[in-house]
């Protein structure tokens, strides 16, 4: 690290001497252990007039190398995930993204184990030393967790894990890279939309009801007045698996030391009790005092505001896929942890109007509805998740179904229609037809086995395996070829399929 910022300060000195290509995995600490970080820290809050975030070192290797690379150079160096995903880090990726030709970033967020150290969630930034050009995109690649992976094998990407990201989004658009790693375009859309309503906590706050996280019990000997907890009721949040509070699982709380005891009108009721799970599980307690642990957040207010708290519990269970959808979009935490467990300020922040309502469009429903059934299992589990298990043969016909509507919206005078679908092992060709009533002759197709085999899948170098798709156009008919596994047939990648296919024949004068 000495070497490093000695080198940096002699190419500024000397500004003739630069390096062609960086590669680099800095160190990630948030503190500044050499004098030349200091110096090189001191010369950033001068530049920027503002401090790095977090004293991040890794920032600054990453700010400092740039510097030396010469006209044409190119840098690769590994950072935290929170160049990405931190708020906090918002305004130093902004200056990053402005100032260098950003090519690609390489995510690994979803991948565990990469370190034998420690399960540090990466990501890779790929610049060039030149300044963006107004039309300048940027790659962002992200990588599943696979068995190879886990193994240490190599790395495993596919077509629909490829977002061209504009550098206009990149600094405007923080949200752009959680909706890529469940889908892209549509997603980032949804998710934006709903970020425009109030929030379940500021109606709280105009309400002046008391929310916040249960009690936490002691450690480590601190302990603070908890008198209006001891012999009362508590409602466990591992309980908590329907919309509703059962009696049968209360427990009396003893006396213990308490590190966190809230006030006793977090727990008095009329309540709102929403559980820190995707799930969403929530409900209204009006009879008695009622505590609960910090695995539950509670809104509690007066006797009369109990239509109100009902109003938003009603909200909940009739909008429950969308918010799930957009709880993990938009929680810091979600996809970075095989778990899933969300925050506070996941719940506080749920979009919320009274007398309003979210209008979830049909094709939004779809989006919404994958992401929590299957795309956010997808990149906790990687290979383990039912997108990637399971087949795809139960689910052509929706695929196909959704397609065939977002075309015809524009090509409803000769619509497209599907055709029966021929399956290769591993391999699934769906056809479809503008006009209709015709049928693929399919005699010969296995003959054609090895070769879709080769067009699908590519190895680059001694790591990557490419996975990729095909679609085919001849005469009036689309051809999609893709692997028989549920995650290339969802219907929410039908959305991105349809829109793709439109820009292709707009693109060929149709």
């Amino acid at each position: 690290m000495i070497a490093f910022f000695n080198a940096v300060q002699t190419c500024r000195r000397l500004k003739h001497i630069r390096v062609g290509v960086v590669v680099g995995n800095p160190p990630f600490e948030s503190k500044l252990t050499t004098p030349g970080a200091e110096k090189a820290f001191a010369a950033y809050q001068k530049e920027f007039d503002g401090a790095l975030p977090d004293k991040q070192l890794g920032y600054l290797f990453l700010h400092e190398a740039m510097k030396i690379v010469a006209a044409g150079g190119a840098l690769c160096m590994l950072q935290q995930d929170g160049f990405l995903y931190n708020q906090g880090s918002v305004k130093f990726r902004r200056t990053f993204f402005k100032s260098w030709r950003v090519r690609e970033v390489l995510d690994f967020v979803s991948v565990r184990g990469l370190f034998e150290a420690a399960d540090t969630k990466v990501i890779v930034v790929v610049a060039a030393a030149e300044a963006p050009k107004e039309n300048s995109r940027i790659l962002h690649a992200v990588f599943r967790r696979t068995g190879r992976a886990n193994a240490g094998q190599g790395f495993d990407i596919d077509y629909y894990d490829l977002h061209w990201v504009p550098n206009t989004v990149a600094l405007s658009a923080d949200d752009i890279w959680p909706a890529n790693i469940v889908g892209g375009g549509r997603t980032f859309a949804f998710l934006e939309r709903l970020k425009e309503y109030p929030t379940l906590k500021e109606y709280a706050e105009a309400q002046e009801w008391t929310f916040g996280d249960g009690y936490i019990e002691g450690d480590r000997g601190v302990s603070r007045d908890a008198t209006h907890l001891i012999g009362e009721n508590m409602f466990p949040s591992s309980a908590f698996k329907t919309d509703q509070i059962d009696r049968d699982e209360f427990r009396v709380i003893e006396k213990r030391d308490f590190e966190g005891p809230r006030t006793a009108e977090n727990f008095s009721p009329p309540m709102l009790l929403v559980r820190k799970h995707i799930g969403l599980q929530h409900a209204v307690w009006e009879d008695s005092f009622l505590a609960f642990k910090n695995e539950i957040v509670g809104f509690a207010g007066k006797k009369a505001d109990a239509p109100k708290l009902k109003a938003v519990d009603r909200w909940i269970t009739e909008n429950r896929k969308a918010l799930q959808a957009f709880v993990a979009l938009s929680s810091s935490r979600l996809f970075k942890k095989k778990a899933t467990a969300i925050g506070a300020s996941d719940i506080r922040a749920l979009p919320y109007m009274e007398n309003g309502a979210l209008e979830i469009s049909a094709n939004e429903a779809i989006i919404a509805a994958d992401i929590v059934d299957y795309q956010s299992d997808l990149v906790r589990l990687g290979d383990d998740s039912a997108a990637l298990k399971k087949t795809a043969e139960k689910a052509l016909d929706d695929f196909a179904n959704v397609y065939c509507s977002q075309i015809n919206v524009i090509y409803g005078q000769d619509a497209l229609v599907p055709l029966t679908a021929y399956v290769w092992p591993g391999v699934v060709c769906q056809p479809f037809s503008f006009g209709g009533g015709t049928s693929v002759d399919w005699s010969g197709a296995e003959k054609l086995r090895g070769r879709v085999d080769r067009l699908l899948k590519e190895q680059r170098g001694s790591s990557i395996n490419v996975t990729r798709i095909a679609r085919i156009y001849d005469d009036r008919f689309i051809f999609f070829v893709k692997p028989n596994r549920l995650r290339y047939w969802l219907r929410s990648v039908a959305l991105r399929d349809a829109d793709e296919t439109l820009s292709d024949l707009r693109q060929q004068g149709y």
